[in-house]
């Protein structure tokens, strides 16, 4: 397994961030709303402290900055059995499935 540069990670979390705000305004259950939000509030954080680091930086290997985004991974894990409950369009449980995996990669130590 490669490890996974900044701009990887970049990448990843503005495509998960843009699938939290989608799955946010497609639900219609209050507490499914509370979890996407908690779990993009917790993916904004980290991309608020990614970017802090210069473009020059986006070569080095992605190290979490927030440990708050710890806790991002288990919750995405958790999603998944859930998803075709939870998530409504197809198009986002599309997107969800490509980006989980990712996601959950880029935390791997």
């Amino acid at each position: 397994m490669t490890k996974k540069t900044v701009a990887d990670a970049l990448h990843v979390f503005y495509e998960l961030n843009s699938t939290f705000a989608d799955a946010y305004w497609e639900t219609n259950d209050i507490n499914q709303k509370d979890r996407f939000f908690a779990m993009k509030s917790m993916l904004q954080d980290e991309l608020d402290e990614l970017h802090k680091l210069s473009v020059q930086d986006h070569i080095y290997p992605y190290e979490s900055i927030d440990p708050g985004v710890l806790q991002l991974r288990d919750e995405l894990r958790a999603l998944l059995p859930d998803m075709n409950r939870v998530v409504l369009r197809p198009q986002t449980i599309k997107r969800f499935l490509e980006l989980v995996p990712s996601a959950c990669e880029l935390f791997e130590l």
